[in-house]
């Protein structure tokens, strides 16, 4: 209070404003000051710990940083391993710009350029910091190597894509690792996965690895819980995948002195009963590249002196109740470079794993190759490209049970933090998951106890070993019993609509549930444009609802096919006021649905039937049939304009899953005499594409698929003989 009175006095005396400055600054600022310090040390210490985010924010609390270099080389870096990249690149350059200098700038400026995929760019900064480099140094060959990859990462760009790829959400992947990701052998709803995010519960600090599992929920996924004792404990966990009778797990442990160990867990094991796999190599949570065949084959990792360098891949089979010495999977497959997280597909004939050799995008990268029984070796491994391979490490790549999707870890520089676990949709079925190998061909031993694909598929379905009567207990099918109203008025304000959330969940539990059933989304506008904008306008509100279905769930998009229709077809006449709601819709149509499941989809209109116009039911009756045509005008990759829109009132779109292209189409047709003649007309008119397509039960129908339908289908016949080159494919 003294202090406060004298400076007040101070001040107001003019001669004396200085003095007070003065006095103000000795008085006050090395509070500041000493602030300022403790907030740079406390950066310092997180950083050093690599406590990346809490570091950022101390750090940013120096007033100083945009003025230093130093400190904003600091700042860059902590940026650079936060995934902050264009922070990071801003930093790095505003330090540059004040002068300061660094040789490591040009390697993180190279490294955000590689992670970016600007290839031909982070050569160069690469080139730039090997010339600051002196002598042979690890450090030199480690860069060297990055150009390598680089250069293979510019030619491998133009390679078509195989998929699109998609992070699991936030409640499974977090700023921590995140891997491993398996599906429940007994449960399509329950995943497990690896995780070292810290555990508040038994007080276990961040980068202990322990099991998780995670449940989906009516695509909602539960909140991940920790698996209990005796699989998880105070040493470290990883999952590594399910034995033959599904009934137990097998994971790695590492105990607090450094030792591993490769465990099963069954049922009922507590901790000292759990089996130990005596296998002569070793193992770390920080390679746990392990991958159990069945349970007398296994493929996994090793740093071992027969290798060809650093990690190779090896394989051993048991014979008895030993496992044979570990074989290494020979100079095809493995190289000078690290080879990991082998995975092989049910055949035995066609290996995935991840490589760190310069063929790669950067870092670890997943290769495929197949075994060619004329050479008996392993073919020349094929990177995947982009967009599962990235600069950053990818690995652990496991293929689906149907062959369309597949699940991998990557630590790039857009995930979460870490490893994240990532989602595949091949754009086309990977061959090898079709059927369990009776041998695999890489190897002569075949254990004897071996499962066949019966006893395996039956495990698998959760049924007896070995039952050879009837069952009477045997439990049957759910009934399954499904109303279902069209997604009403989809505008895209309308799109997370209650009712319509509703809609979707239910259609999602519908597949989700029941694999073989198949989904056409029928989409119907009210639009006033011309036809071209209003069947595509449709077009893109079915679109918009397939992206809905599939958001949060494991379903294989090409069950879902979506069909515009535009104006051409609505429920209601436009003299009711409800014309708009009703007619602006998408109509869900449901195939392959079995015995036990039933499913209504027949809206429910309550309106004078004098409002209803029954051209959409009319066209149900067609679609329905067993045999129906169209004619296909164009296939394109965006909105067709054409004169054959304007002369016709039953043209729709389809999408192509597997090109993405566009199909228009105009007429719908019972009977093949008609779709010829309209086809005729068309030609006439200057469309010379035109061609008829058939229809069974309203699904398009290929040229290699129709020897299987006619047979079945007579009225297919008129098509086969007028198509004589259909007739010989």
């Amino acid at each position: 209070n003294e202090l406060q009175k004298i400076l007040k006095t101070l001040t107001q005396i003019g001669r004396y404003s200085a003095l007070a400055g003065c006095l103000i600054f000795l008085f006050l600022t090395p509070t500041a000051l000493f602030s300022q310090k403790d907030d740079l040390k406390k950066a310092n210490e997180l950083y050093k710990e690599q406590r990346y985010k809490e570091a950022l924010i101390y750090l940013n609390r120096v007033e100083k940083v945009e003025q230093s270099g130093p400190l904003l080389f600091k700042r860059a870096l902590i940026n650079y391993h936060t995934n902050l990249l264009q922070q990071a690149e801003r930093d790095f350059t505003q330090a540059v710009q004040l002068g300061y200098k660094n040789n490591e700038i040009d390697y993180y400026l190279a490294e955000i350029n590689h992670q970016k995929g600007r290839f031909a760019q982070a050569a160069e900064f690469y080139k730039f910091y090997l010339k600051s480099l002196k002598g042979e140094t690890a450090r030199q060959q480690e860069v060297y190597h990055k150009i390598s990859q680089c250069g293979h990462a510019l030619r491998i760009s133009y390679q078509p894509t195989l998929a699109v790829i998609d992070k699991l959400p936030g409640p499974i992947n977090s700023s921590y690792d995140d891997f491993s990701w398996l599906p429940s052998p007994n449960d399509s709803s329950t995943f497990y996965f690896t995780t070292n995010r810290p555990n508040t519960v038994i007080n276990l600090a961040a980068g202990h690895y322990e099991i998780y599992s995670v449940q989906d929920k009516n695509s909602e996924w539960s909140k991940p819980k920790r698996m209990s004792y005796p699989i998880n404990t105070r040493d470290e966990e990883i999952m590594i995948g399910f034995n033959d009778y599904t009934d137990g797990i097998y994971f790695l442990r590492q105990e607090d002195d450094g030792s591993s160990n490769l465990l099963m867990h069954r049922r009922g094991d507590t901790k000292g009963k759990q089996k130990k796999i005596d296998l002569d190599a070793n193992f770390s949570v920080e390679n746990a590249g392990v991958f159990f065949y069945n349970d007398n084959l296994i493929l996994f990792a090793a740093d071992m002196p027969d290798g060809f360098g650093g990690y190779d891949l090896y394989f051993s089979v048991k014979d008895g109740d030993v496992w044979t010495t570990p074989e290494n999977m020979g100079p095809s497959v493995n190289s000078s470079f690290d080879e990991i997280e082998p995975k092989l597909t049910n055949n035995g004939e066609t290996l995935y794993f991840s490589s760190d050799r310069p063929q790669s995008i950067g870092g670890f990268d997943i290769f495929r190759c197949s075994y060619l029984y004329e050479s008996e070796a392993w073919s020349q491994p094929y990177n995947l490209g982009i967009p599962i391979n990235s600069p950053g490490n990818d690995q652990g790549l496991q293929l689906s049970a149907d062959g369309l999707m597949a699940h991998f870890n990557s630590d790039r520089k857009t995930s979460y933090g870490g490893f994240d676990i990532y989602s595949v949709r091949f754009k086309e079925r990977q061959a090898g998951q079709e059927y369990y190998a009776g041998f695999v061909p890489f190897t002569d031993y075949q254990p004897a106890d071996q499962l066949t694909l019966e006893q395996r598929e039956s495990l698998l379905a959760g049924t007896p070993e070995f039952e050879t009567e009837p069952n009477e207990n045997a439990i049957v099918a759910d009934l399954q019993d499904y109303s279902l109203d069209p997604i009403y008025h989809v505008p895209e304000e309308y799109m997370d609509d209650g009712s319509n959330q509703i809609q979707i969940n239910q259609v999602k539990q519908i597949l989700q549930a029941n694999e073989g059933i198949t989904l056409e989304l029928i989409s119907s506008g009210n639009d006033d444009e011309i036809i071209e904008y209003s069947l595509f306008a449709s077009m893109k509100r079915g679109e918009a609802i397939k992206k809905k279905i599939l958001e949060r769930s494991t379903i294989d998009p090409e069950r879902i096919s979506v069909t515009g229709i535009g104006r051409n077809y609505p429920l209601v006449k436009e003299i009711s006021i409800q014309a708009d709601k009703y007619n602006t819709r998408v109509d869900l149509r449901f195939s392959n649905v079995p015995e036990h499941v039933t499913i209504d989809t027949d809206p429910e209109l309550d309106l004078p039937n004098s409002h209803i116009d029954y051209r959409y039911e009319i066209y149900r009756t067609v679609v329905d049939a067993d045999v129906s045509y169209r004619i296909e005008i164009a296939t394109v990759s965006q909105m067709y304009r054409g004169l054959a829109l304007s002369l016709f009132n039953d043209t729709a779109i389809e999408k192509d899953n597997s090109t993405g292209l566009y199909s228009y189409t105009i007429g719908l047709y019972n009977n093949y005499a008609e779709a010829i003649l309209t086809e005729r007309n068309l030609e006439r008119e200057g469309v010379v594409d035109a061609r008829v397509i058939p229809y069974v039960n309203g699904q398009r129908i290929s040229e290699d698929q129709l020897i299987d339908y006619v047979n079945e289908y007579s009225a297919l016949k008129d098509y086969m003989n007028y198509n004589p080159v259909n007739a010989t494919n």
